[in-house]
């Protein structure tokens, strides 16, 4: 199986935290549709071994198209690629867009069967601070109404570790979670990444991220309160019940193949990992003209695909499968696997059961050190 993405990169306001693909401007929306369609028909044959499981529209906020727009993208996709009947078909969302009538037709009108929608919080100083174009009654109102409407499989996300996010707002942000009886989690902690308005701003001396110790017990606080609640903790940022979690980002972790099209989307085949270019009227331009420079090839070395392995795997409560290393990697990497298993095997933060090498939710505290210590340098 292999997983099917699609980058929309169109947003109504940039938030002070993101650093993903996307302009605000719509004007060009029908000329980069028409792209991504043509790239979709143009790597047919590179993918037509493959079967896809699932479809990820992500951006951006793929909710600014109309239906009619997702319709034609997506009917590109059926049209050209084998298609599991099963198919988890996820679009991002932004809770101000999830009108009950735009609901309803991706409900009776897409083959779109789960909603990732990006709340990020339910308190309104909070949002106003992150500069979202929703308020908590909004989050509320579309977790609500898309129930109402029929779907079952909705996941929201969550940002922790905000300057002002106090330990009882970020209680209250996660019982109205679970009051909400959502069944998919994503929770992370706020980061600075360079170009974003936090990071600007952090360099002006404008900002000032909160201490460790805040977001460590904000991330204490998510597991307790998850573990509570049944949910179970499957990946470093990822909580679910019983059968949802994600399919697609699941198989970035699980080094399954996929495809992504459209600007600054990525791909990867096992040998190769392929990114197209962050520009849309660049993007638009090269595919018109039928030219192949509008993405990248980074050719993959064993080391590469080793130490990817680690970090992917390492993620998840699937740890890494010391059989897997033996059998799919040079002899020194798998060495060097046991040195380092040998060297933390009192450690509780690592865990060993038969085959499976994984760390514990204690483990995951560390993680970017532990996953430094098995890397392959």
């Amino acid at each position: 199986m292999a997983g099917f993405y699609v980058h929309i990169p169109f947003c109504k306001k940039a938030c002070n935290y993101c650093d993903f693909h996307f302009v605000a401007s719509l004007k060009y929306k029908n000329e980069l549709i028409n792209a991504i369609i043509s790239e979709i028909e143009e790597r047919k044959t590179e993918w037509q071994h493959s079967t896809f499981d699932t479809i990820y529209f992500g951006g951006g906020t793929p909710t600014v198209l109309r239906v009619e727009e997702i319709n034609r993208i997506s009917d590109s996709i059926f049209k050209n690629y084998r298609i599991e009947k099963k198919i988890e078909f996820t679009i991002e969302a932004n809770p101000d867009d999830l009108s009950i009538s735009y609901l309803r037709q991706l409900k009776n009108e897409t083959k779109i069967n789960r909603l990732s929608i990006g709340i990020q919080s339910f308190n309104d100083n909070i949002l106003s601070f992150l500069n979202r174009r929703h308020n908590g009654k909004q989050a509320i109102d579309s977790i609500t109404n898309a129930n109402n409407i029929g779907f079952t499989n909705i996941t929201i996300d969550l940002i922790y570790g905000i300057p002002g996010l106090s330990e009882k707002i970020w209680a209250e942000t996660l019982n109205t979670f679970f009051r909400l009886n959502i069944p998919h989690l994503s929770a992370y902690q706020l980061m600075l990444e360079p170009k974003t308005i936090f990071y600007i701003k952090k360099k002006r001396g404008e900002f000032s991220e909160v201490d460790e110790q805040v977001s460590l017990a904000h991330y204490e606080e998510l597991i307790k309160k998850c573990n509570y609640n049944s949910y179970k903790h499957y990946e470093i940022s990822n909580f679910c019940r019983q059968d949802f979690q994600s399919r697609h980002n699941s198989s970035y972790w699980k080094n399954i193949p996929y495809i992504g099209v459209g600007p600054s989307a990525h791909s990867y085949n096992g040998m190769i990992r392929r990114w197209n270019i962050s520009n849309n009227s660049k993007y638009i331009e090269f595919i018109e003209d039928k030219s192949a420079g509008y993405f990248e090839i980074e050719e993959l070395s064993s080391r590469d695909k080793y130490n990817d392995y680690i970090l992917t795997s390492f993620r998840t409560i699937w740890g890494a499968n010391l059989v897997y290393i033996k059998n799919n990697f040079e002899m020194k990497f798998y060495s060097h696997f046991i040195k380092m298993l040998e060297k933390h095997k009192s450690n509780a933060h690592i865990l060993t059961e038969g085959e499976i090498v994984r760390l514990s939710e204690e483990g995951w505290l560390i993680s970017d050190y532990l996953m430094s210590e098995f890397i392959y340098a």
